[in-house]
């Protein structure tokens, strides 16, 4: 952002002969232009409120009630959907918040990605991952949502996959899909917008153990 100040001199200090009699000194006005240089901060949290976890699970067949998996503690720890059975659908209350703080007036954009296809182990199945697409959805965080509500799939990231899975991040050439798109804002400040998970599992999908990272990445606009 370019910011113009207009600023009346006060002072001015002159070397040379002084003026003569019955000159006079005049003012006039100093023009300062700086750049403030933009920021952005962000911070994602697990399990972000009380009551996280899975809450509701909807399929056919004989229902189990649903529970959050061990690895799940308030402010901190995995998304675990604990034991889930195919064939259901379940809603993961309060899965992530994101946190952003910027000085850049025209705000920003938030992406959310999986850094691969889910990865199965315990035992590894055959294959040895499954597409996370239209398997993970994501949907703004709300009282009315459902394992049914209308939500967004994750997708597999175009981008180059850092540690092992993706656990280090995603490293991208350019700018993540706009398909990946989670949240534009185009205010500045401080913001926080909460999200929850939705799990659909089909009945192809194999008996394993699943994890899988999401990468969140925040570009100023």
């Amino acid at each position: 952002m370019i910011r113009r100040l207009a600023a009346v001199a006060a002072a001015l200090a002159l070397t040379g002969p002084p003026l003569a009699a019955g000159a006079q000194a005049t003012s006039g006005s100093a023009h300062l232009t700086y750049k403030v240089i933009p920021f952005v901060q962000a911070q994602v949290v697990p399990n972000y409120a009380s009551g996280f976890g899975v809450t509701s699970t909807s399929g056919y067949g004989s229902s189990t009630t649903p529970a959050t998996g061990s690895t799940a503690v308030l402010d901190g720890g995995q998304v675990d959907f604990g034991n889930a059975v195919a064939g259901y659908n379940y809603l993961y209350k309060y899965a992530a918040e994101v946190n952003v703080n910027t000085n850049d007036l025209a705000g920003f954009v938030v992406y959310a990605e999986g850094a691969t296809d889910l990865n199965g182990s315990n035992p590894v199945p055959s294959p040895s991952t499954y597409p996370i697409f239209q398997t993970l959805f994501w949907l703004v965080s709300s009282s009315a949502n459902t394992p049914f509500s209308s939500a967004s799939s994750f997708n597999k990231t175009t981008g180059t996959p850092l540690g092992t899975n993706g656990s280090g991040g995603i490293s991208y050439s350019g700018t993540p899909s706009a398909g990946s798109m989670v949240w534009n804002s185009l205010t500045d400040g401080t913001l926080t917008q909460g999200y929850d998970y939705q799990l659909r599992l089909s009945d192809a999908i194999p008996i394993s153990q699943f994890n899988v990272y999401i990468v969140y990445t925040v570009i100023g606009n």
